[in-house]
């Protein structure tokens, strides 16, 4: 189906077509109906490649609508995604042996990728790498978070961290929010270090929330940050719904910052 305004060239930077390996979305989401969802994926579902259940929530919810939320997303060509804070609550409250159940009723429900986080529960040494192993062994995508939620850490060990997790064979690294912004501004020191010590296509760039106290307006700024940064095929995480027609504008210049290349 054409587009509005063919003849508008758009930025050749980005990546337009699906599946993607580069310039990904992931859109977060806790209780979005199918009705909702196949609404608006019949407007923007070629601009989102990732869909993340967030949290727990996905334990809240009726498992044959899970399994029909996952089905709607892949016939859409997006991942489902099982946020990290859950396995945390698993892993603390049943111990490490209940993992390999907890992986199993993922995969029957139809999530493609895990997230491996220890914000709120430290893993000892040599966990992280036991869980992504684990996940890869049933056919699934690790996805590892990186940073701290409660204060920013040295862009040094965030980098480290960044390395290692890749090492241990994490598709992506996703690098918290919260280390992304000081205050309200961007950790433009952080993010400079990244784009120089690491390989960004294997970065996963959260977009703050007003959870960590940001303000809408300051979400707009570090998101323009990331984007002119990096340009406009960088990896975008926690998008929220109602945002992924605003954040491909973003991307592509079409949106109130403006062409990113005139900037």
């Amino acid at each position: 189906m054409s587009k509005a305004f063919p003849f508008v060239k758009l930025d050749e930077r980005r990546s337009q077509t699906k599946p993607r390996t580069t310039g990904l979305t992931l859109v977060k989401d806790y209780q979005t109906g199918l009705e909702a969802l196949e609404d608006t994926l019949a407007v923007a579902a070629e601009y989102v490649d990732i869909f993340k259940f967030v949290t727990g929530t996905t334990r809240l919810l009726n498992r044959d609508f899970v399994k029909a939320k996952t089905a709607l997303l892949r016939k859409y060509q997006i991942q489902p995604y099982l946020g990290g804070q859950f396995q945390e609550y698993v892993l603390h409250t049943m111990g490490v042996e209940a993992f390999p159940q907890h992986l199993e009723e993922a995969k029957e429900l139809g999530f493609e990728i895990v997230e491996v986080s220890d914000n709120v529960v430290p893993f000892p040494d040599g966990v992280r790498k036991n869980l992504v192993d684990q996940i890869r062994d049933l056919g699934m995508i690790p996805i590892v978070e990186v940073g701290d939620k409660k204060e920013n850490s040295s862009a040094e060990d965030v980098v480290n961290d960044v390395l290692q997790t890749l090492e241990e064979g994490s598709a992506f690294a996703m690098i918290e929010a919260q280390e992304l912004m000081i205050g309200s501004e961007p950790n433009e020191e952080l993010i400079h270090h990244l784009k120089a010590e690491v390989n960004v296509g294997r970065c996963m760039f959260e977009i703050s929330s007003p959870y960590i106290g940001s303000t809408l307006p300051e979400i707009h700024v570090g998101k323009k940050f990331l984007l002119k940064t990096f340009g406009p095929d960088v990896n975008l995480g926690n998008i929220l719904l109602v945002d992924v027609i605003e954040t491909e504008a973003s991307r592509l210049g079409l949106a109130a910052a403006g062409p990113l290349s005139f900037q």
